[in-house]
């Protein structure tokens, strides 16, 4: 698959910033409307950097009343809370996570929003949108092939709504689940606008716009991993990549290391060895947060937005086991990925994402094949238990990189398993 480059991207971006316009004429800018964004762009690569697929798997549910893009509803995993594509889908290298779009404004009013995602396919969003595009999927279309998504959007219109109204209005959720931690920054609640024509949609409240898709594509950064936690971390890009945060996670210990920056078409080297007799996730995890943290306000998120988008991952991005590379993606590279229209015009818009890049090193890679010499044992299953919704890209990985026909027939049904 060829690296995602800038030139490209820019070009990508072309075409739908002309598909997005309103045709309608624009109203005069809201002057002092402030628009910004968080999410994640979550890849996997094995010990030599190699971009993997199968991101396709959820980590958690969202809460029932977020959207999906299917018209199928006798999926069994509903009743469970799973809202993802339902259907079987092939080709996934980029899930593309939680982006949470608010809006501040003391000058209430109506505005029109379009996102695009380019090599993407868009599936969940909340509140209700306007319109879809490319048409929803039905059972009887089959599998879905990423390799064949050009592009997909999502369109709103809302009611940018005063200061501290609609918060009554707001779905009910824990307070301990990720989407109320979504909720602490102090944003305007938006309201969608009751539409008849070409779709039918209910009014919601919420005090973000929510959105999350799959991709095809490739990031900038590329990490070749050796034994002893080593890494190698190449920038294929154009830009500067920043604010790079290394976690280990092993047996409820865990290593950080941080690099301020590695440069366009540069490379740096980075150690994260994690052991037994290191500190302690309980130990270790509030550092985790606050260095993160406190790169997301330097590129420019509000103190509550970071704080919200930490703590909502705080125990997919410091809980969870692995070896991960956490950085935060040039913008223009999200603009291009993710161009975003608003009418009328903000007065400023900040989008901050950040990549995640999971890493299969090699004693992960020797372990997952020899578990899956013998895939039926207790130990084994507890194995790829552990690697939760990462087990395919790791079960490709090992297909990819063994000699021995037993593992790769074991894995290919594996996989064939986890298909619905």
């Amino acid at each position: 698959m060829k690296l995602l480059a800038i030139a490209v991207l820019a070009a990508l971006a072309a075409a739908p910033i002309v598909f997005i316009r309103s045709q309608e004429k624009a109203p005069a800018p809201a002057s002092d409307l402030i628009v910004h964004e968080w999410g994640t762009f979550t890849s996997m690569q094995g010990s030599d950097g190699v971009t993997l697929e199968g991101l396709q798997h959820e980590e958690e549910a969202l809460p029932s009343f977020v959207y999906s893009r299917t018209k199928i509803r006798e999926c069994p995993l509903r009743e469970k809370g799973y809202k993802g594509l339902e259907v079987d889908v092939a080709n996934v290298t980029e899930k593309m996570e939680t982006p949470v779009t608010y809006f501040y404004t003391d000058r209430p009013g109506r505005v029109h929003v379009r996102v695009c995602f380019n090599q993407g396919l868009l599936t969940q969003w909340y509140p209700v949108s306007d319109l879809v595009g490319p048409p929803e999927r039905t059972l009887e279309d089959g599998p879905l092939d990423m390799a064949k998504v050009d592009k997909s959007f999502l369109d709103w219109k809302i009611d940018i709504l005063p200061k501290g109204e609609g918060l009554s209005d707001i779905p009910l959720v824990g307070k301990d689940d990720p989407w109320a931690f979504a909720r602490i920054p102090d944003s305007n609640c938006v309201r969608t606008v009751k539409r008849t024509s070409p779709r039918v949609g209910p009014t919601e409240t919420e005090k973000f716009l929510f959105y999350r898709g799959l991709g095809r594509f490739t990031l900038p950064l590329r990490a070749v991993t050796s034994e002893g936690g080593r890494i190698t971390l190449f920038n294929d890009g154009e830009d500067a990549v920043r604010h790079i945060v290394v976690v280990h996670v092993r047996d409820g210990h865990a290593m950080l290391d941080y690099a301020e920056a590695v440069g366009a078409k540069k490379s740096i080297d980075l150690k994260c060895a994690v052991s037994g007799s290191g500190p302690t996730l309980k130990e270790i995890v509030p550092k985790l947060m606050n260095v993160l943290q406190r790169a997301l306000v330097e590129e420019g998120l509000y103190d509550k937005e970071a704080e919200a988008m930490v703590k909502t991952w705080e125990r997919s991005y410091f809980h969870a086991e692995g070896l991960r590379i956490l950085y935060v993606v040039p913008e223009n590279v999200t603009n291009a990925l993710l161009p975003i229209a608003i009418d009328p015009a903000p007065k400023a818009i900040k989008r901050v994402l950040v990549g995640r890049l999971e890493c299969i090193t090699p004693e992960v890679e020797a372990a997952v094949e020899a578990a899956l010499r013998d895939p039926e044992s207790t130990a084994s299953k507890a194995a790829f238990e552990r690697l939760g919704r990462f087990l395919e890209p790791h079960l490709r990985r090992v297909m990819a990189a063994t000699k021995d026909e037993t593992v790769k027939k074991n894995a290919q049904t594996l996989i064939k398993g986890m298909t619905r």
